[in-house]
């Protein structure tokens, strides 16, 4: 596992091509590219580009590690006392990939996909499903 200290820096890391994402910091070794899931990918970005100023004002621009397998977890900075993060991860049992929410009583997860599925079998598209299941978590954590 590798730690970074903000999204942008992932971002910069995983996908130095795009925009949003080119301030790299120098503690990044740009040679050692991440693998990012692309569905993580996915909720990085919105979170990046759509609910930047949310992030911040939750103390999430810091504390982001990408796992071996493309998923991540950002710890809230209460993280050392009570366990708070938002993460990504894959059932490989049920085949699903998903964004799981822990901040105080609020434990919740948000199905991002269903490999058991067929993709043809809903009218949304996937950055869409991401960034609706980002947005609910984001109204769940605002009401908890």
């Amino acid at each position: 596992m590798r730690q970074f200290g903000t999204l942008n820096r992932i971002f910069a890391h995983a996908h130095p091509s795009r925009q949003f994402i080119r301030r790299l910091s120098s503690e990044v070794e740009p040679n050692k590219a991440e693998y990012v899931h692309p569905l993580s990918q996915l909720v990085l970005e919105h979170l990046q580009k759509e609910r930047s100023e949310w992030v911040e004002q939750n103390g999430l621009d810091r504390g982001l590690k990408v796992n071996e397998d493309g998923t991540f977890q950002i710890k809230f900075p209460s993280y050392e006392k009570d366990m708070a993060s938002i993460r990504t991860t894959y059932d490989k049992k049920e085949k699903k990939h998903w964004l799981t929410v822990h901040k105080g009583d609020l434990v919740g997860r948000f199905l991002l996909q269903d490999n058991l599925k067929a993709a043809w079998h809903d009218n949304k598209s996937t950055p869409d499903k991401i960034a609706a299941a980002v947005d609910s978590m984001i109204v769940k954590i605002d009401g908890a």
